[in-house]
């Protein structure tokens, strides 16, 4: 089949666009993504045309009173205060350590928690669905970790490239470890691009020797925000 056929081609790339692609369809499609540019030309200019249609709709808020339950049903409603007459046991040092520590608790419950980055993890599996490497990325940082079933290869390096949505060739992560894991910052050439797909090439010892893939890709996976 001739998934280059432009008609084709566009219908693929709409179906990948709206989510309706899954499973091996959608990792031969990946693939496609990785080495076509014509592919990652034609996903892009689709996510342009069908992006502004999810923006247009209109945003329903939820009944007043559906908040107010909530905030009953998870205690975040004030309760009723009532005013008690000191007894002389409060007074007791004992009893000021439990308030204290009570107190403490509350303002930990109440305070925000502070704002970090977001984590954003890919597993790397095969067609059996068995784990390679895991994927982090979490800020200016990708974290990269092989699993036991990762095939020992001392010939060749395994190269981690990013696919961004914009169409632009991919861009590399780094050299996958065979073993234990390893950390690189995250590309400045990769900066505000965002993750369309992630794919795994197999390359000559050291990396590839062009900054492009030019050795089989042997698997894609998709980065998933936490």
């Amino acid at each position: 089949m001739n998934y280059l056929q432009q008609e084709r081609l566009d219908a693929l790339s709409v179906n990948y666009v709206l989510g309706g692609m899954r499973g091996k369809a959608r990792q031969r499609f990946q693939r496609l993504l990785m080495q076509q540019q014509q592919a990652r030309e034609s996903v892009w200019r689709w996510e342009q045309h069908l992006n502004p249609l999810a923006e247009s709709l209109t945003a329903v808020e939820p009944d007043e009173s559906l908040w107010q339950k909530l905030q009953q049903r998870l205690g975040w409603q004030k309760a009723d205060v009532v005013q008690l007459k000191p007894k002389g046991s409060w007074l007791h040092p004992a009893n000021w350590v439990a308030v204290a520590a009570a107190a403490s608790l509350a303002l930990v419950l109440l305070l925000p928690p502070p704002a970090t980055a977001p984590v954003e993890l890919a597993v790397i599996q095969t067609k059996e669905a068995k784990a390679l490497w895991l994927v982090s990325k979490q800020g200016d940082t990708v974290v990269l970790q092989a699993s036991a079933a990762v095939p020992a290869d001392p010939a060749h390096d395994y190269e981690l490239w990013m696919l961004p949505t914009s169409g632009q060739s991919p861009i590399s992560l780094g050299l996958l470890p065979q073993s234990g894991k390893v950390s690189y910052p995250w590309p400045k050439a990769a900066t505000g691009l965002v993750v369309a797909v992630l794919a795994v090439s197999l390359e000559p010892k050291g990396g590839s020797p062009t900054g492009q893939p030019t050795g089989a890709v042997l698997h894609t996976s998709e980065l998933m925000t936490l």
